[in-house]
């Protein structure tokens, strides 16, 4: 009998001692979380193993996270998996079409970015850009002439238009002067120059009078203003001028323009010319109903293809210039370690009872064979 109670007595100390060194043992991979000191000493295996070596695992793990679990080859072909492909363009489309049936105005929308900003500040805000925009231009191109600015093409036109000019300032002159209004002005002409003709005016109107005189010079006149002859000697003179024109610097037409009026008068003009209360009073919808079948079928694969190919092509940049594993370093350095001990044993809670009871059975063993011991050799 006192066999048996020695045998069962060893067995339970070798238990009670496996079990709780491997409970220990479990408890010291995260317990105590600080440094425990008694005067200036610091207890020997304080802090727990994780708390020690959280700042070594941190690194470990943003390495590790880098190198082996988020990698560029992964990414990219994930990326480039046509299911991938295929959500992607599902999500734009149904994010993109709800955004295009948005009720709400442009006003609306912008207020929300700006609540002062309105129909009258956005007519102020063009007509400005419009002025400083002319400004420039002048600034940049105040010592060049209007011919070195002017492409091949506009030059044909100038001259285009200026022959057009000459032909209505040739064809309204002739209207003008044979009309009756016409004739009456060239009889007062002559009456008057007559008149101022002294004696010599008077003899010619006695003998021929003002109205005689009208029927000898008007038909004469008429001919020759209705003669190609004039109509290209009007070109020719007008295309002349413009030549001088063009080949005078920006600067010239600046001081003769007074620029800085030109400037202010072009962007009111501008300004005013817009639409803009009725633009910013339609809704989203309204403004892309005409195409909303064509931005969601067509453009919006597009896109999403291209930004696909662009983050595929970048990605090892992007995830230099994100540096990932300071991320996950900094991240698991500023995780509480309870919160590391809670989520393992909350994973692990049965796995790591089982290692208690293996050191409980294993310690039942050694002390049964120290009984063994002890009786044979006691």
């Amino acid at each position: 009998m006192n066999v048996f109670i020695l045998l069962l007595l060893m067995i339970s100390i070798g238990a009670l001692i496996g079990g709780l060194t491997n409970s220990l043992a479990i408890k010291m991979l995260f317990r105590p979380y600080r440094a425990l000191y008694i005067g200036r000493f610091r207890l020997p295996f304080t802090p727990g193993l994780i708390p020690k070596r959280q700042n070594e695992l941190a690194k470990q793990l943003g390495r590790m996270v880098v190198n082996h679990l988020l990698t560029p080859e992964g990414l990219r072909r994930k990326l480039e998996r046509p299911q991938f492909h295929t959500q992607m363009t599902a999500w734009a489309q149904k994010e993109i079409e709800e955004w295009l049936d948005h009720p709400k105005t442009i006003e609306s929308l912008l207020s929300t970015m700006n609540p002062k900003l309105s129909s009258e500040q956005i007519e102020k805000y063009v007509s400005e850009w419009v002025e400083k925009r002319f400004h420039s231009m002048l600034s940049e191109h105040r010592h060049s002439t209007l011919e070195s600015l002017l492409s091949e093409e506009w030059r044909d036109k100038v001259e285009e238009g200026s022959d057009r000019l000459a032909d209505y300032i040739h064809d309204s002159v002739m209207r003008y002067f044979q009309s009756a209004e016409g004739k009456r002005k060239v009889t007062a002409l002559i009456e008057n120059y007559l008149d101022n003709q002294g004696f010599l005016g008077n003899m010619i109107s006695s003998f021929l009078g003002p109205d005689g005189l009208t029927e000898r010079i008007y038909p004469a006149m008429i001919r020759y203003i209705s003669d190609d002859e004039m109509k290209y000697w009007l070109r020719g003179m007008l295309k002349s001028e413009l030549e001088q024109l063009l080949k005078q610097p920006v600067g010239f037409y600046e001081e003769k323009l007074k620029s800085i009026t030109v400037g202010e008068a072009l962007g009111r003009t501008v300004a005013k010319s817009l639409p803009i209360e009725a633009w910013l009073s339609k809704s989203v919808k309204d403004w892309t109903g005409p195409y909303r079948n064509h931005i969601i079928q067509q453009w919006v694969p597009r896109l999403v293809n291209e930004s696909i190919v662009l983050l595929s092509s970048k990605i090892e940049s992007m995830m230099d210039s994100m540096h990932l594993a300071e991320i996950v370093q900094e991240e698991v350095e500023a995780f509480h370690v309870g919160r590391v001990e809670e989520m393992v044993l909350g994973i692990s809670r049965r796995e790591f009872k089982m290692i208690t009871y293996l050191g409980a059975l294993l310690g039942g063993i050694i002390g049964l064979l120290q009984g063994i011991i002890v009786l044979f050799f006691g």
